[in-house]
C-alpha cells in the first residue's frame, strides 16, 4: 500500500489504488499514510470473494 503513497507523492494528478487490496485493513493503511493522500480505490477480486465487506469498507475509507 505504501507504493500507492509514493507514486501520490511523485505526481501531480489524483491516484486511484487498484489492485492488491486484500482487506479492510489496506484501506486503513492507505488512509493512514502520511504524504499526498490516495484519491480512491478499486475494490474488485476482495469484493467478489468476500475479503472485504462494502459497508465496513465505506465506514474505514469516509
Amino acid at each position: 500500500m505504501e507504493t500507492f503513497g509514493a507514486i501520490a507523492d511523485a505526481v501531480s494528478i489524483p491516484v486511484i489504488a487498484a489492485g492488491g487490496l486484500a482487506g479492510v485493513d489496506d484501506i486503513v493503511r492507505l488512509k493512514a499514510y502520511p504524504g499526498t493522500p490516495v484519491a480512491g480505490a478499486v475494490l474488485g477480486r476482495a469484493l467478489y470473494n468476500g475479503a472485504i465487506d462494502p459497508a465496513q469498507a465505506l465506514k474505514v475509507a469516509l
